[in-house]
């Protein structure tokens, strides 16, 4: 990718992760300069996601604050290549994940001594594994992070549900490979909740963000909520939680206070990023955001400014060089 023609904003980019081409939004800051020095976020968002939903919202707002910013698309997702869409691989995110640091890393405007990231729900587990054995990030952050999916999974579900659930996921990978057609469900039981919903029934906050034009397909046609049929094998082994006291990068945790709270009707994902939060090795912050849920910190705009301005500031603070605090 040469430089020239990048301009403040949203620069569409591509860069290479494992073979092939993956498409990206480089995000800089008002008044770029080529030839200068910036403090740089590598964005992984949630899951399922494309690069102009959660990503797009983070990345743009983070350049406001004067980070270099990459939003990207995932192998096999939007705009990226790969025969198999869609497929929710931990391991395989993971390694985009470092594929996009090592593509920041090349950029003569990025600053490697401020070089951070940051993971949405389901990839606030894979930033923390990938921080675990990279170093190159100094700091990373989680919003609405989805850390402990061992805990999500085999300690929240008895043998017999869970070895179910696995079989399903096993059955769906042996037709797709006998037969070459992969199967794509609905991982998130939208249709199922659709159903719910014409009954009378409130939808839940992934539906209202999910299948409705804040971030549905009318918005973004690049998204889908379908999954292959096996998309479960690779996330139910991909615990950060586990690694959490030998993480030894600087970690900020950021939840919605509703998404604490079984009670509030909101996902209850806060807890899986304190446990993280209470066994992570120093320095840490756990940070909660009032009257925030799970969904709210994807993109209403005060939550969103909430994360960033704490992020930033635990960014500047942990950082080195220019942007360290005083």
């Amino acid at each position: 990718m040469t430089t020239q023609n990048l301009t403040s904003g949203r620069n569409e980019i591509t860069f290479k992760s494992q073979g092939v081409n993956l498409a990206a939004h480089l995000y800089t800051p008002k008044d770029f300069d080529p030839n200068g020095s910036y403090p740089a976020v590598v964005i992984s968002s949630a899951f399922n996601q494309v690069k102009e939903q959660t990503g797009a919202v983070y990345g743009a707002r983070l350049a406001d604050q004067g980070y270099v910013t990459i939003s990207f698309d995932h192998l096999g997702y939007g705009d990226s290549e790969g025969k198999l869409r869609n497929n929710e691989n931990a391991f395989v995110k993971i390694e985009s994940i470092r594929d996009a640091i090592s593509f920041m890393g090349t950029l003569s405007f990025v600053d490697r001594n401020n070089l951070f990231g940051l993971g949405v729900c389901a990839s606030g587990g894979y930033m923390a594994l990938v921080a675990t054995t990279d170093k190159r990030l100094k700091a990373i952050a989680s919003v609405s992070g989805m850390l402990g999916n061992k805990a999500s999974y085999f300690e929240t579900m008895d043998r017999e549900t869970v070895t179910g659930l696995i079989a399903m996921q096993n059955a769906g990978r042996q037709k797709a490979y006998e037969t070459g057609v992969v199967d794509y469900v609905d991982a998130l039981g939208m249709a199922a909740e659709e159903e719910a919903i014409k009954a009378g029934e409130t939808p839940s906050e992934g539906y209202d963000y999910y299948m409705t034009e804040r971030a549905g397909t009318q918005t973004y046609p690049n998204y889908s909520h379908l999954s292959p049929s096996f998309m479960l094998e690779a996330p139910m082994l991909a615990d950060a939680t586990s690694y959490a006291p030998y993480l030894y990068t600087p970690f900020i945790g950021i939840v919605g206070e509703k998404a604490m709270d079984p009670a509030s009707g909101a996902l209850c994902t806060g807890p899986l990023t304190k446990n993280f939060f209470d066994q992570a090795s120093e320095p840490k912050e756990f940070v909660e955001v009032p009257g925030a849920s799970h969904v709210d910190l994807y993109d209403r705009e005060e939550f969103v400014t909430s994360a960033i301005d704490a992020m930033d500031r635990f960014f500047k603070m942990h950082g080195g060089g220019l942007v360290k605090a005083a």
